[in-house]
């Protein structure tokens, strides 16, 4: 790392600055200091970073200051960002020399930030060095790579979660004939693993249909503990241990972010807000603050929110619902799905479905916009409409795919009017094949003129899908409807301007929103109804779905199944 150490003796960032400095072996800029001005904070600065050419999948912070960030993506690439530099100045971050040959869905470094593990859709994890940006080693596996944990008193082992409903535990000393110890081994998608920072023999996990896990290495193919209660059986999507190891925060899908302590099945608290939505993509979740005190997550409303954990355990009332965000930070185009803060310089880092990383901080950094009082407000977009995409698609002459070779960091219509449609679909649902003029043989009709506009043939756009299924329809419980974790990458050039969305009213949109939170209101008061004990919990019986189920399949499932140049991407849908 002594080659990449920082910007030799200019520390041109305040933050930076500060937080190096000491007198008489003190710091300068204290955790106490910092902590009240997050506290007296309603809104943060905000500033982008450029240098992704589709959606950004993975952010990962280093250990021991964060001073580099490592983001990967749809375009297959690991970038590597000096913080200091990346926020003083527009340079371009490094990119290391492994590349991926389909998307990235996750990202760590080991402890010392000598070495950077990325995993992702085409079924491998690459180990690189920072100091060369060289490849170290490739490890197989037998579908898409979606969690990825380093354990942290051994850079040597790290932990992977994968699409194939396994959990395996490497050791990058072992031959390459070697196999990997397997922790797990469900039918379902594992989405997301973390070592506990404290007892590394102990890991969690999300997965698909069984919710949140904890594991002990020492007893291997059996959870110790499940979370959830007579509710344990959830589409899980995330999952973080705070700092001490004592308490794991995780997300789910169609519910709030939920905090659990380690020990007890059962919730310590959930946390909601007006607006706060997450159904429609993979996210991830994070503790914030020097205590932990903090969660973040993204939503489906293009917001990150931000809340304050109660230092009352018998906060929230019943069901220990905490409603109201501490703060909601806008700025985002599109949904937001990855979040991570670095406690040294109280600097957030988000991403999504934007090319964008976006950098949040309490301090006022060269080149940021906003305020810390939420006076300045960015301007708001009008969301497209489905057809709208659609009339994109075929203006453009191609579908969604893994076309970078533009490498322009500019915003995709193309790919905002795509998860727009989702957002818009997702609450609105489709009541009657007379919803939309989108019926089967249209599709059939835009799939036959793409692909003559394209110079695409059939058998051409068979041949170009990854080796996984293409996506089918699963009635599972959990969900109205699946696509495994749907996997759409973008192109950059469009042939013609894109079409104005269109806005809806307010009234129309709020009455829509109004709807959702009933629905999300009626799981909250099922999961309130759980027993403090966990050895009397209360029976519920809840609706497995609780959102309305549309026919089977839905317009925009055709369309991704027909669109000639459509491949996988987590950008997708969610599970």
């Amino acid at each position: 790392m002594k080659r990449r150490a920082g910007l030799g003796g200019s520390m041109r960032s305040v933050v930076g600055f500060l937080s190096q400095r000491g007198l008489h072996g003190d710091p300068l800029l204290t955790q106490d200091f910092q902590r009240r001005r997050l506290r007296g904070c309603r809104n943060l600065y905000k500033k982008d970073l450029l240098g992704h050419f589709g959606c950004v999948n993975a952010i990962e912070f280093s250990n021991n200051g964060g001073q580099w960030l490592v983001s990967g993506g749809d375009d297959r690439r690991v970038l590597l960002w000096h913080m200091e530099q990346a926020i003083h100045s527009r340079v371009k971050p490094i990119q290391l020399k492994g590349e991926h040959h389909s998307n990235i869905f996750c990202l760590a470094f080991n402890s010392g930030n000598t070495k950077v593990f990325s995993g992702g859709n085409d079924e491998q994890v690459i180990l690189h060095d920072v100091e060369s940006s060289e490849t170290l080693d490739v490890f197989a596996h037998e579908d898409a790579v979606y969690g990825l944990s380093v354990s942290p008193v051994n850079d040597n082992i790290f932990a992977s979660s994968s699409d194939d409903g396994r959990v395996l535990i490497w050791d990058i000393r072992e031959s390459p004939h070697g196999e990997p110890f397997c922790l797990a081994n469900y039918p379902s998608a594992f989405h997301s693993v973390m070592f506990n920072p404290v007892e590394p023999r102990l890991l969690a996990t999300a997965n698909s249909k069984e919710g949140v896990g904890l594991w002990d290495i020492r007893k291997p193919q059996s959870s110790l503990l499940r979370y959830g209660g007579n509710l344990s059986l959830q589409s899980a999507m995330s999952v973080r241990f705070n700092s001490n190891g004592t308490q794991l925060l995780a997300l789910r899908r169609r519910l709030p972010p939920v905090l659990y302590d380690i020990h007890s099945r059962l919730p310590v608290f959930q946390f909601d807000n007006q607006g706060y939505f997450n159904s429609c993509t993979m996210k991830s979740c994070c503790f914030a603050g020097d205590r932990d005190q903090y969660i973040l997550s993204g939503s489906d409303d293009f917001n990150l929110y931000m809340w304050r954990i109660p230092a009352d355990p018998e906060a929230g009332g019943i069901g220990r619902v905490v409603n109201g965000a501490f703060m909601v930070l806008k700025g985002h185009r599109s949904i937001v799905n990855q979040v991570r803060f670095n406690p040294h310089t109280y600097m957030i880092c988000s991403s999504g479905v934007e090319k964008i990383i976006k950098i949040w901080s309490p301090y006022k950094q060269p080149g940021c916009t906003g305020d810390l009082d939420g006076r300045i407000e960015d301007d708001s977009r009008c969301l497209y409409t489905h057809e709208e995409y659609i009339s994109l698609v075929l203006n453009s002459g191609s579908g969604l795919s893994h076309d970078y070779a533009n490498q322009s960091v500019q915003e995709d219509p193309r790919m905002m009017a795509f998860f727009d449609s989702l957002v818009r679909r997702e609450i609105e649902g489709w009541s009657s094949d007379s919803d939309s003029d989108l019926s089967e043989s249209t599709i059939l009709q835009l799939h036959a003129g793409v692909s003559e506009r394209s110079g695409y043939t059939d058998s051409e756009s068979s041949a170009s899908l990854p080796r996984s299924p293409p996506p089918t329809v699963d009635e599972s419980a959990d969900s109205a409807f699946h696509l495994g974790p749907l996997r759409v990458t973008t192109t950059n050039a469009v042939a013609s301007t894109p079409p104005t969305p269109t806005c809806e009213d307010a009234a129309s949109r709020q009455q829509r929103l109004s709807a959702l939170r009933r629905y999300q209101d009626k799981r909250l008061l099922a999961l309130s109804n759980e027993s403090d004990s966990e050895e009397n919990v209360c029976e519920v019986e809840l609706d497995t779905d609780l959102f309305p189920r549309p026919r089977s399949p839905r317009p925009e499932i055709l369309c991704l199944m027909l669109l000639p140049s459509i491949q996988h991407s987590t950008m997708g849908l969610n599970v």
